[in-house]
């Protein structure tokens, strides 16, 4: 029991990282001069203001989780100096540390006084969605030009997250095609209908009452299964379901089985990697040994739970990808 509720911790914990939107911003650079003139520390201030900004207008509340400079320095590849790429370079970058956006602010100079210039890309479309300019005699100034724009510049993020609002659909009227045709219809048969009657009155011996009563009613049934072709009628008894009402049903019953599928290897594996771990760090915990006998036990455990705790983390991976999958279909 306590490995299956700490392997749903586990998966809950896994699941949201993955759903969520990963937002980095790397150290701040400096060209040329400004890189004599700004140094390393005061760089890294900016660089602290501006993450700090991103945390305010993309908030973990709306599922948004902004990197912190120890994770996007775990996930770089070794001697990789971040505050050297820019463009298309700071886009592979933001490839590698499986971030959804990565922004980056350099200083520069220009007539004397410093520039800055921030850019956000999206990393899937490999294209720049917002950047602010500016310049200031120092670096307060320059403080001040990234609390005025960053808000603004942030919420380009939500703007790109928002789903695209379907168009209204206007109720149908009378004065819709299928309404005219079908009125147009009923018309026909009630003017059918009236000009037979009337016959009938001023020549009598032409048509027997009957016949003519049995006339306006087959218009009138015409009528109306021909406002019920147009209205999308459901098919009646005996009739066959059309081929996509099958085509539905079937696609529906597929995705709960790989969804049963998903989930089912997604809560194994994260009950795997809870004991692989618990196994490794329990004979990682043993300090002293009798013999070389159990020192070569101890071991073997712990490269045994950690090669369990690898594959109970990707069979969780995998499940919950399967789980996003059969959602996304």
């Amino acid at each position: 029991m306590k490995y299956l509720k700490s392997a749903f911790a586990f998966l809950f914990c896994l699941v949201a990282w993955a759903s969520a939107t990963h937002v980095a911003v790397l150290e701040t650079g400096a060209d040329g001069v400004a890189k004599e003139m700004v140094s390393a520390t005061d760089r890294q201030y900016l660089t602290n203001v501006l993450r700090e900004e991103a945390v305010k207008q993309l908030p973990a509340a709306e599922n948004y989780t902004i990197m912190t400079r120890e994770n996007i320095q775990q996930m770089l590849p070794p001697g990789k100096a971040i505050e050297d790429c820019e463009g298309s370079c700071l886009v592979e970058t933001g490839k590698n540390i499986a971030a959804d956006y990565i922004c980056q602010a350099r200083i520069g100079s220009f007539a004397g006084d410093l520039t800055l210039s921030v850019e956000l890309y999206e990393t899937a479309g490999n294209k720049l969605i917002a950047s602010f300019n500016g310049h200031g005699t120092n670096l307060k100034e320059l403080l001040t030009l990234i609390e005025q724009k960053s808000p603004d510049f942030f919420k380009v993020v939500k703007n790109m997250e928002a789903p695209v609002p379907a168009e209204p659909v206007e109720p149908q009227t009378k004065d819709t095609p299928n309404e005219q045709i079908a009125e147009s219809s009923l018309q026909h048969a009630t003017v059918a209908g009236a000009s037979t009657a009337e016959d009938s009155v001023h020549v009598e011996d032409a048509l027997p009452v009957d016949n003519v009563a049995s006339a306006e009613n087959a218009n009138r049934a015409n009528a109306q299964k021909a406002y019920d072709e147009l209205d999308g009628k459901a098919p009646q008894v005996g009739e066959s379901v059309p081929a996509n009402v099958e085509s539905e049903k079937k696609s529906h019953v597929a995705r709960w089985v790989v969804l049963g599928i998903s989930a089912a290897t997604a809560v194994t594996g994260a009950v795997l990697a809870v004991a692989g771990n618990n196994q490794a760090k329990d004979a990682a915990a043993t300090e002293q040994f009798a013999s070389q006998d159990e020192f070569n036990d101890a071991r073997d455990k712990a490269k045994s739970g950690q090669t369990l705790r690898s594959v109970g983390i990707g069979l969780a991976i995998a499940g919950a990808v399967g789980i996003g999958i059969s959602f996304a279909f």
